[in-house]
């Protein structure tokens, strides 16, 4: 079995780098990711949700692990990742506190750039249970079918729709991310 990673968000900012290098010839998108080096790479940063018209520590309800956006500053897609067996708990904290927020923002030379939620935004949680059960299909599959009926309902989530990723390793989701948005943004 593959060592673990033990710096937290390596293998996020390993997945924000291979993305943002992979849309590179796809000039109608942009990369944003955290766990990073900035220095080394223009494309990270501190991906803020929040509620209201501008970020503030107050309302700031979530980081966000990899945001791709248009060239009109709309939110195409964002992932969250979480890199140790995912709860229940982690994971619907995950999708409310991104699809509740009404935008997102990022610090690029000091100011704050904003991006919209639109109808087309999509909301991606991806992480491992590290059981093989049948139990943990039918869990997953209850979590996915209630948070449809919460975010497509008539609740004001501006996100409307969110797909989880999870597997039974972190390398098998990771793989499974990478082609899902392959297929999604390219193909």
């Amino acid at each position: 079995m593959p060592k673990q990673s033990k710096k937290a968000g390596e293998r996020t900012g390993k997945f924000g780098y291979w993305l943002s290098e992979e849309l590179k010839e796809q000039p109608q998108y942009r990369v944003y990711y955290d766990h990073g080096s900035p220095e080394k790479h223009e494309s990270v940063v501190v991906i803020k949700a929040f509620l209201g018209d501008k970020v503030t520590k107050e309302n700031k309800l979530a980081d966000v692990d990899v945001m791709v956006v248009n060239q009109k500053n709309e939110i195409i897609l964002l992932i969250e990742i979480e890199e140790s067996p995912i709860s229940p708990k982690t994971l619907l904290g995950d999708v409310f506190a991104s699809t509740f927020s009404s935008g997102f923002a990022v610090a690029i030379k000091g100011e704050q750039r904003y991006f919209q939620v639109t109808p087309q935004t999509r909301l991606w949680v991806a992480g491992y249970v590290a059981s093989k059960s049948d139990e943990k299909s039918d869990l997953i599959h209850q979590i996915q079918e209630r948070i449809n009926q919460v975010v497509l309902g008539d609740n004001g989530a501006l996100i409307q729709e969110v797909k989880l990723i999870i597997e039974n390793n972190l390398e098998t989701c990771l793989k499974r991310l990478q082609r899902s948005a392959l297929d999604y943004l390219v193909n």
